[in-house]
């Protein structure tokens, strides 16, 4: 987001999605309340998709329609099903009608066809693997990533045509949503009080060949218990994730990227497609965040997850690291991640111990505290610390190679006059 030049303050609900959704996809059966939520919640996102999609057309275009999204409703009352279906089935046809009159008919019928697929396939899997008593961690992992980018697609779509603090404020809003839904919805996520026990790690060791859990092994040196496992493992997402992000910000994609960061004006009038780019970039890092949130619930070790770990101070933090590192590096995102962290490690260490700092204790001070080195931040080092620094650095040189070439020309000019 930020190499785009887009400012998110929601990103901790996309964290909290794939948390949930992998947790609650592995530790428990599926209750059958949740069918209908599941089928209500589809079907308001994809009719306000319908009603956004309808809104951006005019003329004979909006009658159609209107027309025939009414008629989908009047059909939808000699269906013999129970209201969430109807409201599913209301929802996916009208965002297809939607697309339909706003694009081609032959777009529109594919992703009609796409959404009712899509919905056929998640109630068969809700309704039969999940009843069977949940599924495995990687399943887990891959639904949330799916359903995450899925809802960060419907919100990017309309969201991102907003700019500079409205943006930021839109996102705000949709966090605060989703972090309200987390802590009322207690069928699913047990609430405030209660949250999600009993969460299992990822032991990827034991699904591997004994050869490779050998040679794996045997390159690390010795046994690898459960912690080891999960450290390698989320290393190895980080590795991937870094090498995905430079790969892209490299590319074509990237340049488009970059161009959108410096001027978005710019960019469109040299024909980048400055929408479709920022929705992409918005599904990705929505993506990436869902795997972060699923491997933050399979952390070895603790095994349970709150809805207060994905709240506004998360988004702030998550922001702050952002800025630290510098909004156009991939780098500095893992520097300014380990450097909150690291501060974050020392408050805590500190409420444990009973001490206080300028005679304040640090407990609930958190968004005090990462707000002001968001400030600090934005003003000594507005672009971050890995670009500050490698450009202090490269000064220092410069100006440390003129200095010799200037003593050498002087010295020279001295021979010259003797």
């Amino acid at each position: 987001m930020g190499y785009a030049g887009q400012i998110s303050l929601g990103h901790a609900a996309f964290f909290g999605m794939g948390a949930y959704a992998s947790a609650i996809l592995t530790v428990r059966p599926m209750p059958g309340e949740v069918i209908p939520g599941f089928s209500i919640a589809v079907g308001i996102m994809a009719g306000t998709a319908a009603l956004i999609s309808l809104t951006r057309v005019s003329g004979w275009k909006l009658a159609t329609g209107v027309f025939l999204l009414l008629l989908l409703a009047w059909l939808m009352r000699t269906i013999n099903a129970n209201a969430a279906v109807i409201l599913v089935s209301f929802g996916v046809g009208g965002a297809a009608l939607g697309l339909l009159i706003r694009t081609d008919w032959r777009k529109g019928c594919a992703v009609g066809v796409i959404a009712a697929a899509s919905w056929l396939a998640s109630r068969w899997f809700l309704e039969g693997t999940l009843a069977r008593g949940g599924t495995s961690p990687w399943t887990g992992m891959a639904v949330g990533m799916a359903f995450t980018a899925l809802v960060a697609y419907l919100i990017g779509s309309q969201v991102l045509r907003l700019k500079g603090h409205f943006l930021a404020m839109a996102t705000l809003g949709f966090g605060i949503i989703v972090e309200i839904v987390f802590r009322q919805w207690t069928v699913v996520t047990g609430g405030s009080s209660d949250g999600i026990f009993n969460i299992g790690t990822i032991q990827f060791l034991d699904s591997m060949p004994r050869l490779g859990r050998r040679l794996f092994e045997g390159f690390v040196g010795g046994h690898v218990d459960m912690r080891q496992q999960y450290f390698y493992l989320v290393w190895a997402f980080v590795f991937v994730a870094l090498l995905l992000a430079n790969n892209i910000v490299r590319s074509r994609v990237g340049r488009a990227f970059r161009a959108v960061h410096g001027s978005e004006l710019a960019a469109e009038s040299l024909g980048v497609d400055t929408e479709r780019y920022k929705v992409q970039v918005f599904v990705l890092s929505a993506a990436m965040a869902s795997i972060a949130g699923s491997l933050h619930a399979h952390n070895a070790g603790i095994g349970y997850i709150n809805p207060s770990e994905f709240s506004f101070v998360v988004s702030v933090q998550l922001m702050v690291m952002v800025v630290i590192g510098g909004l156009a590096s991939v780098w500095g995102s893992l520097f300014g991640a380990t450097a909150i962290q690291l501060l974050k490690t020392w408050m805590l260490n500190l409420d444990k111990a009973h001490q206080q700092v300028f005679g304040l204790t640090l407990k609930g001070l958190d968004p005090i505290v990462f707000g002001a080195v968001l400030i600090v931040a934005m003003i000594l080092v507005p672009q971050g610390l890995v670009r500050s620094t490698s450009d202090a650095i490269a000064n220092s040189w410069r100006a440390m190679v003129n200095a010799r070439k200037k003593k050498k020309a002087g010295s020279s000019e001295v021979l010259k006059a003797e």
